[in-house]
């Protein structure tokens, strides 16, 4: 877990999360709500499409 004091750039989960890509590293994800009380800030969620997708060049 990263220390508060030291929080990484981009996403502060990235470093833990098995689906992060080079987009994470750089740009913190924007919290945006999927459905009423419930609210995602990930890169891999599409908040128009509400649903998760794939990173460019994942398989």
């Amino acid at each position: 877990m990263p220390s508060p004091l030291n929080v990484p750039s981009g996403c502060p989960f990235r470093t833990r999360c098995p689906h992060a890509f080079d987009r994470c590293v750089t740009e913190r994800p924007e919290l945006a709500e999927i459905r009423p009380l419930q609210q995602v800030a990930c890169h891999l969620y599409d908040p128009v499409d509400r649903e998760a997708r794939q990173p460019a060049g994942a398989s």
